[in-house]
């Protein structure tokens, strides 16, 4: 049973990590095409939703960290945790819509958890999407390796959707162990020491 317990335990973090590369992917990618879409319009607004870009991918790389220092059993954990406990009770993140307003007065912010969640749930409509194709394949020419490939990935897609309603830590905790490693990881980027998370998007 324990055994089982750890398997599945160690499914659910290999799923969440996968899940915010994918979204670190794709978010790194939107940026790219959104600096070059407005790099000469002046705007302040579009400077804006660059400075909100970069710290949404700055928050899901401090999350990817916090999950990978997790399956890894790193020993600043402890800390981290009791550091999380004495301020999660100052966090106060807005959850109204997922969003918080922007000062600039025209844009929105996800919270945190809400950037998360996101993740997740791209991840479980992409599975969703691929397990339409097999079944459409397995409809026209059915064989026995798309049956296995159709069990397989329903079970994934339970997974994920599981990882979604369960697998977030209170929003407040999350909250604060985000900004915490967000913080941490921008004095490295200053100090030049190696960023705990492969150079998978453009800064």
């Amino acid at each position: 049973m324990a055994s089982q317990s750890e398997t599945d335990r160690w499914r659910q973090q290999e799923l969440a990590l996968t899940a915010v590369e994918h979204r670190l992917q794709a978010l790194g990618e939107y940026l790219a095409v959104y600096r070059a879409s407005y790099a000469s319009s002046g705007e302040g607004r579009h400077y804006a939703r660059v400075r909100m870009l970069r710290q949404d991918i700055g928050r899901l790389r401090a999350w990817w960290w916090y999950l990978h220092a997790t399956r890894r059993g790193a020993s600043w954990l402890p800390l981290l945790h009791r550091l999380v406990d004495l301020l999660a009770m100052f966090v106060s993140p807005v959850r109204r819509g997922g969003r918080r307003r922007h000062s600039s007065g025209m844009l929105r912010h996800l919270t945190s958890h809400s950037l998360i969640e996101r993740a997740y749930a791209a991840l479980e409509e992409d599975m969703q999407g691929q397990l339409l194709t097999v079944r459409l394949a397995q409809y026209q020419r059915p064989t026995d390796s798309r049956s296995r490939e159709i069990s397989l990935l329903q079970h994934q897609l339970e997974e994920v959707a599981a990882l979604r309603r369960r697998g977030l830590p209170e929003p407040r905790r999350l909250t604060a162990i985000c900004h915490i490693l967000y913080r941490v990881m921008t004095v490295r980027q200053w100090l030049g020491l190696q960023l705990p998370l492969a150079n998978q998007v453009d800064r």
